[in-house]
């Protein structure tokens, strides 16, 4: 290279300036932040623009306004002295017979909004559901009381009790006296926790924000929740696209459902971390990526140990991506026990993992008699049991003969579920490994000894990434009034005022009626045939 140098002066090269890692990383993240910030804004409006979504969050802020009552706030807030916040806004009417009858007119209308915005965002004729939907009828319950259950007061409960260094697979609420103690339904005060470690620890995390604030803990279980549906929203339509599905459809059925945003958001149900994370784990088997794919379906298991049966589907789509596999029943035994122990291994060490991290250990197991302990009428073997026994209560049979045939009944329900469960491992997970995880999940919900209304989401979701025939699109949402209006008349009950819960139950009725004749349905194909992810 040459120099040109001129009479006295210097020719110095300007320091070079060495760029480490550090700025440009900066840099890259503040941009993806932006970048993320604008669409995600972008999104937010035009989900807004949309009339069924305003709608739908005018539902949802009258079912936050409604719930200021006793049928959702802990037993002493309308009690002398009533709670500071209901005092301070002169709420204590709210507590009186008209008071009560108010809140549940604003509950029972909302969910009606909430349902009809829902009915018509169905994506039929070119309708697409808005994406952020969801978040937009979450927000205005993210500040209402835990609503149709009150398991999110035991969830602050025991993350309180992890926080004193206790165990709380060996002891209950009643050991954290206090508010924390005082708001759990009385029949849960002395059980100690059913739930997996990972659902403790971060019931303990949340506890810690607030660890001195029952109530504000409680709330604040809904965070986990919210952020579940969030990512079920991201897993959910793209794991149906695999499968030839419309993800819009599927965001619509399993997002956007009302009972996601009554129970998973309003109940705080640690079920919606669970079933976020299981939708999770069948996409990225579904993408080849089965190992990622046990170890997601653990850190599910850790949450709520339902999470195991989701450990067909992965078997499922190894089954489907196997190149080698020889025909005949023998072959297809032999690939599916390899499978299983392979992936049911790689899930078991992480789940073992986990638990050595959270130190709480192995307690839940003899714990999961806990739930049974309550007597279901929704579940198909109690109910039948349970009027079996009231027929030879009234028959006038020894009280000894009479209490036989509940738990007879629950043992024979447990057991045709196992049966139903294995033969839809053989005959369904290697046709449509989606609709065997979430017929094995319906399965064992409809068997069991006890069913709450979140418990028909753990399958009911994943149905959303499924094709559906036309009549199985009517008994899902069929299904999903049956279970909005089951919990209005609850709450309505609650409230003292089951007459308005009887005449939201036929409003629903009208309006699925009215739903059928004006909606084009999907044309009938069989759900059992072979469904593949796309490649």
């Amino acid at each position: 290279m040459l120099e040109h140098r001129v009479a006295g002066a210097t020719t110095t090269a300007p320091p070079r300036v060495r760029r480490g890692p550090y700025p440009s990383l900066t840099t890259a993240v503040a941009e993806f932040g932006a970048d993320f910030a604008e669409r995600f804004t972008a999104a937010l409006q035009r989900s807004w623009a949309d009339p069924m979504v305003r709608r739908g969050t005018l539902g949802t802020s009258l079912v936050a306004a409604g719930s200021i009552s006793p049928a959702f706030l802990p037993g002493d807030t309308f009690e002398t002295p009533v709670s500071p916040l209901i005092g301070r806004f002169g709420l204590e009417w709210l507590g009186t017979g008209a008071g009560r009858v108010f809140t549940t007119i604003l509950l029972a209308v909302g969910l009606a909004l909430l349902v009809d915005a829902w009915l018509r965002m169905r994506p039929v004729h070119g309708r697409k559901a808005p994406s952020l939907a969801w978040l937009l009828w979450s927000l205005p319950i993210m500040v209402a009381p835990p609503l149709f259950s009150r398991d999110a007061y035991s969830y602050a409960a025991q993350g309180k009790i992890v926080s004193r260094g206790m165990d709380p697979y060996a002891v209950g609420p009643f050991w954290v006296p206090g508010p924390f103690a005082d708001q759990v339904d009385p029949m849960w005060v002395q059980t100690p926790a059913p739930y997996g470690p990972l659902a403790l620890q971060v019931q303990h995390a949340v506890v810690q924000v607030f660890p001195d604030h029952a109530y504000a803990s409680a709330l604040a279980m809904r965070v986990p929740a919210l952020v579940a549906v969030g990512l079920l929203a991201y897993a959910l339509p793209r794991l149906a696209e695999r499968y030839g599905v419309s993800g819009r459809h599927a965001l619509w059925l399993g997002v956007l459902n009302p009972l996601v945003i009554m129970h998973f958001i309003g109940g705080a149900h640690g079920d919606a971390v669970m079933v976020a994370l299981v939708a999770l784990a069948l996409l990225l088997a579904s993408r080849g990526q089965l190992i990622v794919a046990a170890m997601t379906l653990a850190a599910a298991a850790a949450y709520k140990q339902t999470a195991v049966l989701a450990l067909i589907g992965i078997v499922g789509m190894a089954l489907q991506a196997q190149t080698d596999l020889a025909p005949g029943a023998t072959a297809r035994l032999r690939a599916m026990v390899r499978h299983g122990l392979t992936y049911g291994g790689v899930m078991a060490l992480t789940f073992t993992a986990i638990t050595q991290l959270t130190g709480l250990g192995w307690g839940w197991v003899p714990n999961l008699s806990v739930p049974v302990s309550l007597r279901s009428m929704l579940s198909p073997p109690t109910f039948v049991g349970s009027v079996v026994e009231w027929l030879m209560r009234v028959g006038g049979m020894p009280e000894s003969v009479a209490a036989a045939p509940v738990p007879i009944a629950q043992t024979i329900g447990l057991v045709a579920g196992l049966v139903g469960i294995a033969w839809i491992t053989w005959r369904v997970a290697p046709r449509n490994p989606v609709l065997a995880t979430a017929g094995a999940m319906l399965v064992l919900c409809a068997s069991g000894p006890v069913i709450h209304p979140w418990y028909l989401l753990w399958g009911g979701v994943l149905l959303a990434a499924v094709r559906l025939s036309a009549a199985h699109m009517r008994a899902v949402v069929f299904a999903t009034l049956f279970f909005v209006t089951y919990g209005v008349v609850d709450a309505t009950v609650s409230n003292g005022t089951w007459a308005l819960g009887v005449s939201a139950a036929l409003w629903m009725a009208a309006r699925l009626r009215a739903h059928r004749r004006r909606v084009h349905e999907q044309s009938d194909e069989p759900v059992l045939a072979v469904a593949r992810p796309r490649t």
